[in-house]
């Protein structure tokens, strides 16, 4: 079989980009990559943001949670 073969990676988390990634590699291959975010957002920090100890880019601290 010859050819190209599109794949499409649904989800650009940790396991969806790595796959996206790994995928490009390959030259018999074409990838897209449909996530619901314009940029990654960092979920190993995830808590320092809600903390409001960090400001990591593509995520937006600004909704508050009150205690």
């Amino acid at each position: 079989m010859t050819g190209v073969t599109g794949v499409v990676v649904i989800g650009g988390g940790y396991a969806g980009v790595m796959a996206a990634n790994r995928l490009t590699q390959r030259d018999d291959m074409t990838v897209t990559l449909i996530n619901s975010r314009p940029v990654f957002v960092e979920r190993i920090r995830l808590h320092q943001l809600v903390a409001g100890l960090d400001s990591s880019e593509g995520f937006d601290p600004s909704p508050s949670v009150s205690v």
